[in-house]
């Protein structure tokens, strides 16, 4: 990476502007696969860092919590997934599943938090028990990497998709194919059920989403409102509303029965973040984009130059479009939030190598996942 120093230190000037205190408990916890020392209820700063996990090898791609809130699955480059506790006052000693031949890109709960499923550079949708890693059944039939992979609210199906621009439906028991959607033309990133269960949306980098009706695998609509790759897709909970995340710069909030935009998201505090990135988020490509289980607020993550890229995690109100929170950090590849809305989980990497950054200025390298403060 292209100087290092300075990157670090304008991030460092960037937190202190932003006025949020990131503190990252990580001394000595390098070759550890257990968490950083607990968090405590106590209200903290958007963005302040509760936990930090640091198991993996190499960059953590993809992050989900479980619905019972007690267990968080990362997946990574290093072509395991591994389940740990959200809390470290569970003492519950980290699971590695290593089922898969290449970089895991995706992962999610079941329903009831017994199961994971996961998507990999391998071409294959695997699915197991959480806590004990036994397979289950493994999914073969995409051709090239598996980009995401989603388990249906009433817990019957697992939608998966892939770079070979296709989105392939499973029985979540069986591992039997129900069928192959073909409507995109590019690499399918990103899959969100309606809550009902009866819909499924997909991103691509043709630039679109699409509603599928989930019975009979047959096309409903597209949404064309997107000008670049779409790299994330987010139903709401109340089933009304869809956000979308693309490289355009936006974010989009549309209604699902009929596609009519209803706003779209550019930015906070834009004119001032031209002149201090401190006071405000630039528009840039949005990487993730999650709507809050409650329905009141929706979290992007975006990127912000500070030497290097930097990632921006932002979240604002879901109706009036009020902001609620930003935050600069290292760069974040994935984002989820925690069922009860009060944290998020990132994947995040750090890499000082080359710099006088020391490990008091700033956090030590290597690739980790970590919770903040919504």
């Amino acid at each position: 990476m292209q100087q290092p120093t300075e990157r670090f230190s304008r991030r460092v000037v960037l937190q202190s502007l932003v006025g949020l205190i990131v503190t990252m408990s990580i001394e000595g916890c390098a070759q550890s696969t257990a968490s950083s020392p607990a968090s405590t209820p106590t209200p903290r700063p958007h963005g302040s860092v509760l936990v930090t996990y640091r198991g993996h090898k190499m960059r953590v791609t993809t992050v989900a919590w479980s619905p019972d809130g007690r267990y968080i699955a990362s997946g990574s480059l290093d072509k395991t997934v591994q389940i740990w506790a959200a809390s470290t006052s569970d003492h519950f000693h980290p699971f590695i599943y290593r089922g898969h031949s290449a970089d895991v890109n995706t992962v999610d709960w079941s329903p009831d938090s017994r199961r994971v499923v996961s998507g990999s550079s391998d071409k294959t949708v695997q699915i197991w028990d959480a806590l004990s890693g036994e397979h289950v059944v493994t999914g073969r039939g995409h051709t090239d990497a598996v980009m995401a992979v989603a388990w249906s609210p009433d817990g019957r199906y697992i939608a998966s998709s892939s770079a070979d621009g296709t989105v392939r439906l499973w029985d979540a028991t069986t591992g039997a194919q129900k069928y192959v959607y073909r409507g995109h033309t590019d690499s399918v990133n990103s899959l969100s059920w309606s809550p009902d269960s009866l819909h499924l949306a997909s991103a691509s980098s043709d630039k679109t989403v699409q509603i599928q009706d989930v019975a009979s695998g047959k096309h409903i609509f597209t949404y064309h409102g997107h000008s670049a790759t779409v790299s994330s897709v987010s139903w709401a909970p109340d089933g009304k509303r869809i956000a979308s995340g693309s490289w355009d710069k936006t974010v989009q909030v549309w209604e699902a029965a009929t596609g009519k935009l209803a706003y779209t998201y550019e930015g906070y505090n834009v004119k001032a973040a031209q002149a201090s990135t401190a006071k405000g988020v630039l528009p840039d490509l949005i990487f993730v984009v999650a709507w809050s289980h409650n329905g009141k607020r929706i979290a992007a993550v975006t990127q912000v130059y500070c030497g290097d890229n930097c990632g921006v995690v932002v979240s604002w109100d879901a109706d009036t479009q009020r902001n609620v929170a930003f935050y600069i950090d290292t760069p974040v590849f994935a984002l989820a939030w925690s069922p009860d809305d009060t944290r998020f989980v990132t994947a995040t990497e750090v890499s000082t190598q080359g710099s006088s950054v020391t490990r008091a200025q700033g956090p030590e390298d290597g690739p980790y996942a970590q919770i903040s403060q919504a």
